[in-house]
Formats: C-alpha cells, sequence, structure tokens
C-alpha cells in the first residue's frame, strides 16, 4: 500500500503541510517496502497537473491530509483514492495511526 502525505519537509520526521495543494512535496510511503521517496508537488511548481492526478499516476492508495478543496476532494473520490484526516504530529505518527487505524475518514465537511 502506497500512503501520500503533503509536506514541506523531506522526512518522516517533518510535519504535515496544513495546505494540501501549496505543499512543497508529497512523501509517498510504501508499507509493503517500508521506505518512502519525497516527489516534489507540480502544481506548487506551476505545471499543469493537479495533484490527484499525479499520485493517482504513482499508484497512491490512501492521502493523509488536514482537508481538501471540493476537486481534489471528488476526484480522488473518483480515483477510489482513501482520503484521511490527518492529526498535528510528524508525518511518520500520522503513518503509525494510520496503520492502526486511528484515523478518521476525510469527509466533504473537510472541504475548503
Amino acid at each position: 500500500m502506497k500512503i501520500a502525505l503533503p509536506t514541506d519537509g523531506k522526512t518522516l520526521e517533518d510535519e504535515v503541510a496544513g495546505h494540501f495543494g501549496r505543499a512543497k512535496n508529497f512523501l509517498i510511503f510504501d508499507t509493503k517496502k517500508q521506505s518512502f521517496e519525497v516527489y516534489p508537488n507540480p502544481e506548487a511548481k506551476g505545471e499543469m497537473i493537479l495533484p490527484p492526478d499525479f499520485l493517482r499516476r504513482l499508484q497512491v492508495d490512501v492521502v493523509i491530509c488536514f482537508g481538501l478543496g471540493a476537486r481534489a476532494f471528488n476526484l480522488f473520490k473518483s480515483y477510489k483514492i482513501k482520503m484521511k484526516r490527518a492529526t498535528k504530529k510528524t508525518i511518520k505518527e500520522n503513518i503509525n495511526l494510520f496503520q492502526e487505524g486511528k484515523l478518521e475518514d476525510l469527509e466533504e465537511k473537510n472541504i475548503f
């Protein structure tokens, strides 16, 4: 399973970015390999690819963030990519909480 989190950093000890679409990077954690890679957010770099489309190409299964815009929310929903609400902890702690089943689903009320 691949888990994506928006971040302005590049490590598991960094925090989840407060704004999904404006995050500098996406950290993708692979639960099978127990490893991660960091990719620059194409939208933040001015490229014409939406983050949901970019993360779908990377075969992400789950996105953990604080909230989403309506367009991103609906795209993830249509791609069947799960959306979970982040906590104000490190990326590593959010991944652990997700694996323990302790993160709430991101719902339409979390749309900005």
